[in-house]
């Protein structure tokens, strides 16, 4: 069977889904996803499209660590709406088509998404590069003499890039609002 070439797309063009997640640890083998936020942002312009966010019903909270519950300020009273994470990857691969996936260490986000997308048989089409926000920030920072670690929050407040409070007071924090972050260092960094 001949299978048709697919037109190339122009990076330029193609949408950029940012992602941050939230889990209950970070071993991708026994920890989870509870917390999805997601902006769709134009190629081009650089605009925010669509924003989604959802909290996400851990099957297995027993196995989440202690520590990473915390950092992601997960409480049963928060996430008593929380959503299926099968019914949430279905909603983001319908969101972004085609679009290259970004975050701060968008590895660690990826391999996540990844596992759970394969786990629960969802098709997704993203692009398959990565935009890795935090190298691009290590370009920009590497000859300075700041920030010391290149953590989002060090890196929003040297931008001033405002961001939740809880990344300077290392209180919980949750995904949207470090996505809104990323995004918002990103565009400074290559507009």
């Amino acid at each position: 069977m001949i299978r048709k070439k697919e037109k190339k797309i122009n990076f330029r063009d193609r949408m950029i889904l940012f992602v941050d997640l939230e889990t209950t640890g970070l071993d991708m083998d026994k920890h989870e996803i509870i917390e999805i936020g997601c902006l769709l942002v134009d190629g081009k312009s650089l605009e925010i499209l669509d924003k989604y966010h959802a909290r996400i019903n851990p099957e297995h909270l027993e196995t989440g660590d202690p520590e990473g519950l915390k950092i992601s300020g997960y409480s049963a009273g928060e996430w008593r709406d929380a959503k299926p994470l099968k019914e949430t990857l279905k909603d983001i691969s319908k969101l972004a088509p085609n679009a290259m996936v970004a975050g701060w260490k968008v590895d660690f986000d990826w391999w996540f998404l990844d596992k759970y997308f394969k786990k629960f048989g969802i098709k997704y089409s993203f692009d398959y590069h990565l935009i890795d926000v935090i190298s691009i920030a290590y370009a920009h920072f590497r000859e300075r003499n700041q920030p010391e670690e290149l953590s989002l929050g060090d890196v929003c407040k040297l931008l001033k890039v405002p961001i939740h409070k809880g990344h300077s007071e290392g209180e919980g924090h949750n995904a949207m609002d470090d996505i809104v972050a990323t995004y918002r260092v990103f565009k400074k960094l290559v507009a």
